[in-house]
C-alpha cells in the first residue's frame, strides 16, 4: 500500500518537472534567454529522480528468481547512470552554446516564465517534503530536497536575467544572462556527476555507513540471548540485504538457535528498514 503510495506521489512530481521542462524551454525561446535553457535543463536533471524513482520502487516488486536471488534492485543504479551521462551531456551543450550567436538581452517574458515555475517548485517541494516525512519514504524526501534545490536554482536564474533586462544599456550588465546560463549550466553538470560517482560506488556493492541505520536495527533485534558483533545493510537499491553477526551469552540448541533466527528475520522484514534479505550468523559463547 506505501510502495503504491510513493508511487503515486513521484508518478504526480514527474508530470509537474515534466510540464516545468516544457515551459522553461518554450519561455527561454520566447525570452531570448539563454539562462532560461540551463535551468530547463537543471530541471530535466530534477526530473531524472523522478524517473529513477519510479523505476526503482517499480523493480523492487518484481520478485527474485534463479539468477538474481536478491532481486533487481541494482538496475536502478544502471539507470542513474546512464541518466547521469545524459544530463553531464546536456550540461557541456548549454554551456558551450552560451558562448555562440548574437547577445540578446532578456524581455519581461522569460521574468513571468521563471517566476511562476518558482512559485510552482515551492509548492511541489514542500508537498513532496511533507509526504515523505508523514509516509517515513526516503525517496519521497529525497525528491523534495531535490526539487527545493532546483527552485533556488531557478531564484538564482531570475536575479540573472532581472539584471541582463534592468542592466540592457549597461555593456557589462548585458552579458548578466549569459552567465548566469553558463553557472547553471556548471551546477548542473556537477548533479550529472554526483549521480554518476554515487550510482557507481552503489553498483560494485556498497554497505550502508549512515550509523543512525544501522543503529536502528540493532535496536530491533536486542536481546539478552545474544550480543550483536556486527550489522551489515549491503544496499540493493530501495532494499537492504542484512547480514547480521552475533554471539550467543549461552550454550542453546539448535532448535533455540533456529526459532531465533526466525524471529530476528520476522522482526527485521516488517520493520520500516526496509530490509527484504536477512541472513543470521551465530557465534558460540567462548569460541
Amino acid at each position: 500500500m506505501e510502495r503504491n503510495m510513493s508511487s503515486k506521489i513521484l508518478l504526480k512530481s514527474l508530470i509537474v518537472n515534466l510540464f516545468l521542462t516544457i515551459v522553461k524551454f518554450i519561455g527561454s525561446v520566447l525570452g531570448n534567454s539563454k539562462t532560461l535553457i540551463s535551468d530547463a535543463v537543471h530541471s530535466f536533471s530534477d526530473m531524472s529522480t523522478d524517473i529513477i524513482g519510479l523505476i526503482g520502487d517499480k523493480l523492487s516488486s518484481k520478485k527474485p528468481d534463479k539468477e538474481h536471488p536478491y532481486g533487481h534492485g541494482r538496475i536502478e543504479y544502471l539507470t542513474s547512470i546512464i541518466m547521469s551521462f545524459f544530463i553531464i551531456w546536456l550540461g557541456l551543450s548549454i554551456m558551450v552554446t552560451s558562448f555562440n550567436g548574437k547577445i540578446k538581452v532578456p524581455n519581461k517574458s522569460a521574468l513571468v516564465v521563471i517566476g511562476i515555475t518558482i512559485v510552482i517548485k515551492f509548492i511541489l517541494s514542500t508537498y513532496l517534503l511533507k509526504k515523505g516525512k508523514e509516509m517515513g519514504s526516503n525517496i519521497v524526501l529525497a525528491n523534495g530536497v531535490e526539487s527545493r534545490y532546483d527552485m533556488y536554482n531557478s531564484i538564482l536564474g531570475f536575479v540573472f536575467i532581472l539584471i541582463s533586462f534592468l542592466g540592457s544599456d549597461n555593456k557589462y550588465f548585458k552579458y548578466a544572462d549569459i552567465i548566469g546560463s553558463v553557472v547553471i549550466a556548471f551546477m548542473s553538470i556537477k548533479v550529472g556527476i554526483e549521480i554518476l560517482l554515487k550510482n557507481v560506488s552503489s553498483i560494485l556493492g556498497e554497505v550502508e555507513t549512515d550509523n543512525n541505520k544501522i543503529n536502528s536495527v540493532k535496536e530491533i533485534i536486542k536481546s539478552n540471548l545474544y550480543k550483536i558483533r556486527r550489522v551489515t545493510l549491503i544496499k540493493y537499491g530501495h532494499y537492504y540485504d542484512a547480514i547480521i553477526d552475533l554471539i550467543l551469552k549461552n550454550n542453546i540448541n539448535i532448535n533455540e538457535v533456529y526459532k531465533l533466527e526466525q524471529s530476528i528475520k520476522k522482526e527485521l522484514k516488517r520493520s520500516d528498514m526496509s530490509i527484504r534479505y536477512v541472513t543470521v550468523n551465530f557465534k558460540p559463547k567462548n569460541k
